[in-house]
């Protein structure tokens, strides 16, 4: 399945230095469709490797779970469930 999707850019600023400064960056952001929310659930509070490619004229973001150290040995679900 296909969706429609845009590419967003905002400028966001923080003040540093008592408010006198500002530092801008800028951010962009792809919003999700509420159709692909509950395959994409899974992912959440994860740490995702991100890979993007150009292919013809196809810009493609590929996202996989990234292999940390939290992920061989994950103890908070443990703690949680102990302590409910």
């Amino acid at each position: 399945m296909n969706y429609m999707v845009r590419l967003q850019r905002r400028i966001a600023r923080k003040r540093y230095l008592k408010s006198k400064q500002v530092y801008e960056y800028e951010r962009i952001s792809l919003h999700i469709p509420k159709k692909l929310h509950q395959t994409i659930k899974p992912y959440l509070e994860q740490d995702l490797d991100l890979e993007a490619m150009i292919e013809k004229d196809s810009l493609i973001l590929k996202l996989t779970p990234a292999k940390t150290l939290r992920h061989a040995a994950d103890t908070s679900k443990k703690h949680r469930q102990k302590g409910a």
